[in-house]
């Protein structure tokens, strides 16, 4: 599992992985890693190059990454709150449980061509370390929980933020900032 740190230093070094796991609750973070993960990959466009998953299409992920993406050398999937990575109740739904196996085992076997052809990512709100397709994606792609951030955490990324437009803000200022914009 990386960092958020290590993900972003990656990122800026303009180096895509070909599969990511992001999960959890800091959200502005994700879209953030997201955002890079888009412009890194460069020029995308819908159906072509660029694919968009969610849990009323993920059955079709499988086809959407075996398809080549029409001039281009790889496509970008972005599988968006799928529900293949939450972890089940204790009603399991028999066809999410095939259907997470068959994604798992064609990862798997097909990894050779998903690293060249496709960058897939995952963006979940909750992921279940314990499951196949978890583990697999950890040892074959990159894994990177969000956490809510911690105030020291907070500021320091704001610090950072406002060095990068050449704003100066001292402390007090900082922690002011932060404090009004609590939500």
């Amino acid at each position: 599992m990386k960092t958020i740190e290590d993900l972003e230093k990656q990122l800026k070094d303009k180096k895509l992985n070909s599969i990511y796991l992001l999960y959890g609750e800091e959200l502005f973070l994700i879209e953030s890693i997201l955002k890079k993960i888009k412009s890194t990959f460069g020029e995308t466009i819908k159906g072509i190059n660029y694919i968009l998953i969610d849990e009323t299409n993920v059955n079709e992920l499988i086809q959407d990454i075996e398809t080549p993406a029409f001039g281009y050398e790889k496509k970008l999937i972005i599988a968006r709150n799928t529900a293949i990575l939450k972890k089940e109740g204790k009603k399991k739904n028999n066809e999410l449980s095939k259907l997470k196996e068959k994604i798992n085992n064609y990862i798997k076997e097909n990894i050779d061509i998903i690293n060249s052809s496709v960058v897939l990512v995952f963006v979940e709100e909750e992921a279940d370390i314990k499951q196949e397709l978890y583990e697999t994606i950890d040892k074959l792609g990159i894994v990177c929980k969000f956490d809510f951030q911690k105030p020291l955490q907070i500021e320091k990324r704001i610090k950072a933020i406002c060095n990068g437009y050449k704003v100066q803000i001292d402390d007090v200022n900082l922690k002011y900032f932060i404090e009004c914009s609590r939500d």
